[in-house]
């Protein structure tokens, strides 16, 4: 018996069931669709920027709210101040950071110390510096092994332009599918 036979024999001997699922399911969309998600996208300049910029559209297509500090604040006031404070701030649910430049390693740096911030940080790393399965030793590797056994939100990425083709996520793949399950679990768990 096929599936569309067996869905209106279903619907004609449990309409009632029918019914209650379908608007289950309508009520569970409407959820998750009014959840309000808000991220920052932290990370290199230049060619990092703008694929946090894509990120954040394609974010924006499912609903959340991505924020980049550079777009977002200010040119002339001193964004070692101000991205700080919009971290802080009670709205912001996580903060990605994209460790591939000195200056990401500053911020992570500074925002893993902070009681606010480390817990909304989730950090990702290419291969060789995870603090797992990497094989580099110093010391960012060490403190990104320090947030990840007291946070446990360090992930690993796979840098395309080195020919890594396994199946390990790209930064995209991870920003994405990360923010998705959270504002999934900020909706109904």
């Amino acid at each position: 018996m096929g599936a569309s036979k067996r869905l209106s024999r279903a619907d004609e001997e449990h309409p009632n069931a029918i019914k209650y699922v379908e608007s289950k399911r309508a009520q569970v969309k409407k959820d998750l669709e009014s959840t309000e998600l808000i991220v920052a996208l932290l990370g290199a300049g230049e060619k990092g920027l703008d694929q946090r910029r894509s990120m954040a559209k394609e974010l924006l297509t499912k609903g959340i709210l991505a924020v980049i500090p550079e777009d977002a604040l200010p040119s002339q006031l001193a964004p070692s101040i101000l991205e700080r404070k919009i971290l802080s701030e009670e709205d912001l649910d996580i903060a990605f950071v994209n460790v591939e430049s000195w200056g990401s390693a500053a911020e992570f740096s500074e925002f893993r110390i902070d009681k606010q911030i480390a817990p909304k940080l989730r950090v990702l790393v290419e291969r060789d510096h995870h603090p797992l399965y990497g094989s580099s030793k110093g010391y960012l590797t060490d403190a990104y092994l320090t947030h990840d056994a007291v946070f446990g939100h360090v992930y690993m990425y796979k840098n395309t332009e080195a020919g890594q083709n396994d199946r390990i996520p790209t930064p995209r793949e991870l920003v994405v599918m990360l923010a998705e399950r959270y504002r999934q679990w900020k909706a109904f768990g």
